[in-house]
């Protein structure tokens, strides 16, 4: 049944990476922390329904999104002018495209677990 909070989790990342796209990066920035919270509240209310490599799993997840937002308020700052170093964008697109990539492989992980 916790499973249905992936849905709002995946609706909210569809509208943070369409805002993203329009140029609206405060907005991504909110919508992404919002994500974040979904997932983080789906493995905190049911851990022991977690058998021990999914919840390594979802909780190298979260600190690959939580290290992606802090690297996102870097290049925002950037790009609001109040920060001198220019690559810090291009890591957090590194960034994010690594934890896009390890969200895919533990959400197929999670849903072709056993469910005995």
């Amino acid at each position: 049944m916790l499973d249905l909070l992936l849905i709002p989790a995946a609706i909210l990342l569809a509208f943070a990476l369409r805002a993203v796209r329009r140029g609206d990066h405060r907005l991504h920035g909110h919508l992404m922390a919002a994500t974040v919270t979904v997932l983080l509240l789906r493995v905190v209310l049911h851990p022991r329904a977690l058998a021990s490599h999914h919840l390594a799993l979802w909780l190298t997840l979260l600190v690959a999104a939580g290290t992606t937002l802090l690297l996102g308020r870097a290049a925002l700052a950037w790009r609001e002018g109040r920060s001198e170093r220019a690559a810090i964008p291009r890591v957090h697109r590194t960034a994010g495209a690594l934890t896009l990539a390890l969200t895919v492989l533990t959400l197929a992980v999670w849903f072709l677990r056993d469910r005995r």
